[in-house]
């Protein structure tokens, strides 16, 4: 029989399946509108649920003196560290592709990801043969950690820091938001991690995760599934919302209207790949030179539509930012990405209409793209 105390030890470990499942077929639900991100999210809600299984199987099996359960004590545990570290790969393949928003680059580094994975498997292997290495299953079925679980554990840290370093380096790509999320996916298993090495016994790793994914999910994942799926950009309808709450509200704001230069021509000459490529990172330009608050939208094709959220004149400022990481973006390209503009400080001396104010910010930007020819 199972030992039915140790079910309540593991009570927060089937509380983050539950809160886990609920997420994922929430997600799935949506499958229609959903973009590349949600579908890496929800393979790390499912990798969280599949380690969580193993380690609640775990505790249920490890019945003092029970001969029967012990060979399914010590496969528990094999599984449990064959796969510990999966949602911790799979949570750097998320957030790669959200900063880079480049599947190719994703697909290729999902290999290197998974580089804790393959050191917990050979781990695994290595203990078979020298049992205790990494953990061990007493005569009496008593679970007992070996030293390999210390060096897994540092190495996974270790890894990950560097991995989200590297990730900053590219930071003009990193937005508020993703910040957030990078630091909930991050630190937040980290100290669940830490805390269940120090305190034997204890499950803190996986309700960790979930806390996390489940962060993320409120940071991220719920509002992708209305967002452009190419540049995960709001989308124009979510924009003329914003627009009208706006025109109500009578706080003052900043309107942009944003086109990219000659990007027919880009597509011409380097390819649709090339083209969708220069709309992500332009997005994410546009993010990273916007606070928090304000808000970001594609509204069709190479346009964007921006509301700056700040009572002041800030939208020359704001311009003056994207043109010069434009420029160094440039720099490193065969191309040269530039941008023509339509701004209107709204202060509500005119009355606007939604429609009326993405005319003028629409013909303004015309405007703007003539003087650039001249």
């Amino acid at each position: 029989m199972f030992y039915i105390n140790n079910i309540e030890y593991s009570n927060q470990l089937i509380f983050s399946v539950f809160i886990n499942i609920i997420m994922y077929v929430f997600l799935h639900k949506q499958k229609a509108r959903q973009s590349h991100s949600t579908t890496l999210f929800q393979w790390l809600i499912l990798s969280t649920i599949l380690v969580a299984f193993f380690e609640t199987l775990g505790w249920i099996v490890a019945v003092p003196n029970n001969d029967t359960l012990k060979p399914f004590h010590y496969l528990s545990n094999v599984l449990f560290f064959s796969f510990n570290t999966l949602p911790a790969a799979l949570g750097l393949r998320y957030l790669d592709y959200i900063i880079s928003l480049s599947k190719e680059r994703n697909k290729k580094n999902l290999f290197f990801y998974l580089a804790p994975v393959y050191l917990n498997i050979g781990f695994v292997i290595f203990n078979v043969f020298f049992d205790g290495f990494l953990f061990s299953v007493d005569a009496a079925n008593v679970y007992h950690r070996g030293i390999a679980a210390y060096i897994g554990n540092g190495f996974t840290f270790l890894f990950v820091v560097i991995i989200i370093l590297g990730f900053f380096r590219n930071k003009q790509m990193i937005t508020g938001r993703i910040t957030q999320v990078i630091i909930s996916l991050t630190l937040l298993p980290i100290i669940g991690v830490l805390l269940q090495t120090l305190f034997y016994g204890l499950s803190f790793s996986i309700p960790a995760y979930t806390l996390a994914i489940f962060i993320s999910f409120l940071l991220m994942e719920r509002d992708e599934l209305l967002k452009d799926p190419l540049t995960l950009l709001n989308s124009r309808i979510q924009m003329e919302t914003r627009l009208q709450y706006k025109l109500k509200s009578q706080e003052p704001f900043t309107a942009i209207m944003i086109d990219v230069n000659n990007f027919k021509t880009i597509n011409d000459v380097y390819g649709h790949t090339i083209g969708d490529k220069v709309l992500k990172d332009v997005s994410r330009i546009l993010l990273s030179c916007a606070k928090f608050e304000d808000f970001v939208c594609r509204f069709g094709g190479d346009e964007f539509f921006i509301i700056l959220e700040s009572a002041n004149d800030i939208g020359n400022s704001y311009i003056r930012r994207i043109d010069q990481i434009l420029l160094e973006y440039s720099s490193s390209k065969p191309y040269l990405i530039t941008l023509s503009y339509g701004l209107v400080y709204v202060d509500h001396s005119i009355k606007y209409k939604v429609e009326d104010l993405v005319q003028i910010t629409d013909q303004l930007m015309y405007k703007d793209k003539s003087s650039r020819r001249l």
